[in-house]
């Protein structure tokens, strides 16, 4: 009896001091300020983040922390681990692959818009998503000097021997361009040719960057003549640099679409912040800001009238969906093997 009344007095010690602990934990919580996870390129000093933190900080006194972003999967495993202590209370830079593969690993608040939206018929689900948030899209395309003399308007155009080493391309098991294209391959052939096709398009490569800037920055450079980017990624040139020697190609089989967004993970400390800010973010106020430093479309297309991105041509565009895990991971599958076997 001793025993016992002594390993009661231990279990009772031991969940006062986890009920104060957690008590604790609760109240010292920090509800003027909020952690926000994001890509380099978004919370960069030239990117969107700084100001959009200005911005918001300004209207609710509600101070932001961003936190670098590589991988949204490793974020995804830490909260899920960590929960609270990961101190996560909203998630930027995914993408539709992002979603399909990963966000899984967590449950995430339903977030209602406040915004309406002018997108094209292809993107109307984006209104309907309840926990992810769109705050930006474009439509994946190549992009070359007006003076590449090449006529390229199909998939297979990028065989031509004329183009043999000088396209630049990004690997879809590390970018996401890259995994937009090999989906836009599958998405508009059959299989087995599907399959051929990205057997020669390996001997034909300049190379395959593993991230979009990489790609980018030997087109830049010259050291390749075309490359794998965004249908906006012209109206970069034009703006920062007063090119306007860069275009991006058509494709008449149409174009996939990269989409960027936000979301509040069930985790947050800060939740009902963490909702205000995505929501922010899809205002006209921080789609100008967005659009103008990550150049891509706005959600709100009012935003873009009057700008260069008014200029852009409006592609045809592949239905936008999230695609299945199973079926990425089987098209990565095929990637690898035959990467490997192109060694």
């Amino acid at each position: 009896m001793k025993h016992f009344l002594a390993f009661v007095a231990v279990i009772f010690s031991c969940l006062t001091v986890f009920y104060f602990y957690r008590d604790d934990a609760q109240t010292s919580a920090d509800y003027t300020s909020l952690k926000v996870y994001g890509s380099g390129s978004f919370i960069g000093s030239w990117g969107p983040g700084p100001k959009l933190k200005e911005i918001f900080e300004k209207q609710t006194g509600i101070k932001i922390t961003y936190l670098e972003m590589s991988d949204p999967a490793l974020v995804f495993q830490k909260i899920s681990f960590e929960g609270n202590q990961a101190v996560g209370d909203v998630i930027l830079s995914l993408d539709q692959y992002d979603i399909a593969r990963s966000a899984d690993k967590l449950t995430w608040k339903t977030i209602e818009s406040k915004t309406s939206f002018n997108l094209p018929e292809n993107l109307k689900e984006l209104e309907k998503m309840e926990q992810f948030k769109a705050y930006d899209w474009a439509p994946i395309a190549f992009v070359a000097r007006d003076d590449l003399k090449v006529t390229i308007e199909k998939l297979d155009d990028l065989l031509k021997p004329e183009l043999k080493g000088r396209i630049a391309l990004e690997d879809p098991r590390t970018s996401s361009p890259g995994l937009n294209f090999l989906a836009w391959i599958y998405k508009v052939k059959p299989e087995a040719e599907a399959d051929s096709f990205i057997k020669q398009l390996m001997a034909q490569a300049h190379s395959f960057s593993p991230s979009w800037s990489g790609a980018y920055g030997l087109f830049k450079n010259k050291q390749a003549d075309i490359v794998l980017s965004y249908a906006t990624s012209p109206v970069y040139h034009l703006v920062e640099e007063k090119d306007s020697h860069f275009t991006a190609i058509e494709f008449k089989e149409g174009h996939p679409i990269q989409v960027e967004f936000a979301g509040v993970p069930d985790s947050c400390i800060n939740c009902d912040a963490g909702v205000r800010f995505v929501q922010f973010l899809q205002t006209p106020e921080a789609q100008k800001i967005i659009m103008e430093k990550n150049y891509m479309f706005p959600m709100v297309k009012s935003v873009q009238e009057g700008t260069a991105f008014d200029g852009v041509k409006n592609f045809k565009l592949l239905p936008f969906k999230i695609d299945m895990k199973e079926q990425l991971q089987k098209w990565l599958g095929t990637w690898s093997e035959l990467r490997k076997n192109e060694g």
